[in-house]
C-alpha cells in the first residue's frame, strides 16, 4: 500500500438535507425521438465521425489505443465510511460497519465489502475527494464533465469525452464494426455538451433487453428497407449542409449497428445461469455483466447507473443493501476482466456525486457531503493496492492530499490516452479546455 502525504489542508464544512429530486442536466430522451426513425435518433447517437458543434471539422479520434472505461456511477452519493474509509464506530458516527483487513497490508474497507476487500490489490482509492456543488444536479455535471455548470456553454460528460476523442475500440477490432462507443446502463445519460447529440450515449434502460428498435418494425421487409435507404439518399444527394452531414453521419452508423454481428453482446441470455448469479440478479449486477461483454465487444465507455444513495432518512437499510450489492457486482467484474485479459486496458470506477455527512441527522439519515469523499479505481493503469488522500478520525474534512473533481478528471483523462488540455473552440474562436485545471495524480499511475 502507498501513503501520500502533504500540508494540511482546510474547508468549511458544508452539508444540506433535502428530498427534492431533479432530472439531471442536459439528458437527451430519445423514446420520442425513437419512434420516428432509427436513422434520425439512433443513428445520431451513435456514430464518431458527426463534428462536433465547436468544430471547424469533423474530429477523428485522437489516438487509437485499446483503453476502455467502465463507470458505476452510485446515484446520490455512497457513504464514504460505509464503504472505502471506514473509521472505528462511536456514537458520533453516521456507520455500523467496523473496518475489515482486505488482501493489502494496511488497507481497510468497511465489513459490508468482504468481497472487494479481496480484490483490493487491484484498486486504487482516493479517500479525500472535495467538490463545489451541494446540489445532485450540480454535482452530478460536475463529477461528470469536470467543469462546474456556470456559463452558457455545455461540457460535454466524460463518455462522451471519450467517445469523441477515440472512437469505438472497433477501430482495433474489425470484427466490432458497427458497435457503438458509449453506451448507459439504466440511465439516459448526461451532456453531450458541445460535442453535440452524435455522442449521446445508447440507452440501455434494462440490462436484460437490448436496445430498442435495433429491428425492422413489423410488416416492413429488408426489401422495403433498403428501398427507402436508397430513396433518402436520393434526396440528400445535393444537400451538403452540417445538418444534413450531421443526419447522413447518424443514418450510417444506425445502419451499421443494426446489422452488426456484435449486436449479440447485448444478449445477456448468452451467459451461463451461474454466471448471472455470481454478478447478482439485480440491475446493478447485470449491468456489470453486459459492461464486460460490451468492452469484450468493442465498446470504448459503459456507464451502469445503481441509484438510491440519497439516503436523507432511514440511512440503513438502504446504503448497506446498496453496498453489499456493489459489493458483488463490482468484484466479480474485476475478477472477470482480469481472467479475460482485459483489466490492464480497462479502467473501472465506482463513484457517486458526493459522499454523505460523518454524522446522522435527526431523521436516521445522512446528507450531502463533499469535504472529504471516496471513490475507488480498479485496472486502466491504475496502481492498485495504493489509497491517496487522509480524513480525520471524525471524517470532517481532509487532513492530507485534497483532490478536486478537476484533478481527477485530468487523471483518467491521461490514463486512458486523452490530453486533458487539449482545446476546441467556439464561434468567436474563444480556447475551451477538455477539462477544467486540473493535476495528473501520478501517483496513482502504474
Amino acid at each position: 500500500m502507498t501513503q501520500h502525504t502533504m500540508t494540511q489542508h482546510t474547508m468549511h464544512q458544508h452539508q444540506i438535507s433535502h428530498t427534492t429530486h431533479h432530472a439531471p442536466l442536459s439528458v437527451v430522451t430519445r423514446r420520442g425521438a425513437l419512434k420516428i426513425s432509427v436513422g434520425t435518433a439512433l443513428g445520431a447517437l451513435l456514430n464518431p465521425a458527426t463534428r462536433s458543434t465547436l468544430c471547424a471539422e469533423d474530429t477523428p479520434p485522437a489516438t487509437a489505443n485499446d483503453k476502455a472505461v467502465i463507470l458505476l456511477w452510485l446515484n446520490g452519493g455512497p457513504h464514504q465510511h460505509d464503504s472505502f474509509d471506514p473509521k472505528e464506530s462511536n456514537c458520533e458516527l453516521a456507520t455500523k460497519f467496523k473496518p475489515i483487513a482486505t488482501t493489502v497490508p494496511g488497507m481497510q474497507f468497511a465489513e459490508c465489502l468482504p468481497a472487494l476487500a479481496q480484490q483490493a490489490k487491484h484498486l486504487a482509492v482516493i479517500r479525500s475527494m472535495v467538490g463545489e456543488e451541494i446540489e445532485h444536479n450540480l454535482a452530478q455535471y460536475h463529477v461528470q464533465t469536470g467543469w462546474r455548470n456556470t456559463g452558457p456553454i455545455q461540457a460535454p460528460a466524460m463518455g462522451s469525452i471519450v467517445a469523441h476523442e477515440l472512437g469505438p475500440l472497433a477501430m482495433q477490432r474489425a470484427s466490432a464494426d458497427g458497435i457503438p462507443s458509449y453506451v448507459s446502463i439504466a440511465h439516459e445519460g448526461y451532456s453531450c455538451g458541445y460535442f453535440g447529440p452524435a455522442f449521446q450515449p445508447v440507452y440501455v434502460a434494462d440490462p436484460n433487453r437490448p436496445p430498442e428498435n435495433l429491428d425492422l418494425p413489423p410488416g416492413i421487409t429488408s426489401d422495403v428497407f433498403r428501398e427507402r435507404l436508397e430513396f433518402l439518399k436520393a434526396l440528400e444527394k445535393n444537400r451538403q449542409t452540417r445538418f444534413a452531414n450531421q443526419f447522413r453521419a447518424g443514418r450510417q452508423g444506425a445502419v451499421a449497428f443494426m446489422n452488426s454481428k456484435n449486436r449479440v453482446a447485448f444478449d445477456l441470455d448468452k451467459e451461463a445461469g451461474d454466471v448471472r448469479d455470481a454478478y447478482g440478479r439485480n440491475s446493478l449486477g447485470q449491468g456489470c455483466l453486459l459492461a464486460r461483454r460490451l468492452v469484450e465487444a468493442g465498446v470504448r465507455f459503459v456507464q451502469i447507473n445503481q441509484s438510491g444513495y440519497d439516503t436523507h432518512s432511514n440511512h440503513y437499510p438502504a446504503q448497506e443493501n446498496l453496498l453489499r450489492d456493489l459489493d458483488k457486482s463490482m468484484s466479480k467484474l474485476i475478477v472477470d476482466l482480469e481472467q479475460r485479459g482485459l483489466l490492464q486496458d480497462t479502467v473501472v470506477i465506482a463513484a457517486g456525486e458526493f459522499g454523505r455527512t460523518p454524522k446522522m441527522n435527526p431523521n436516521k439519515g445522512t446528507d450531502h457531503w463533499f469535504n472529504g469523499y471516496s471513490l475507488a479505481v480498479a485496472g486502466g493503469g491504475f496502481q492498485g493496492g495504493s489509497i491517496y488522500g487522509v480524513t480525520p478520525p471524525d471524517g470532517n474534512g481532509v487532513s492530507e492530499n485534497p483532490v478536486t473533481i478537476p484533478d481527477f478528471m485530468a487523471t483518467l483523462m491521461h490514463a486512458i490516452g486523452i490530453n486533458p488540455e487539449k482545446e476546441y473552440h467556439d464561434s468567436f474562436n474563444r480556447p475551451i479546455k477538455l477539462v477544467d485545471d486540473g493535476k495528473i495524480l501520478t501517483d496513482l499511475m502504474l
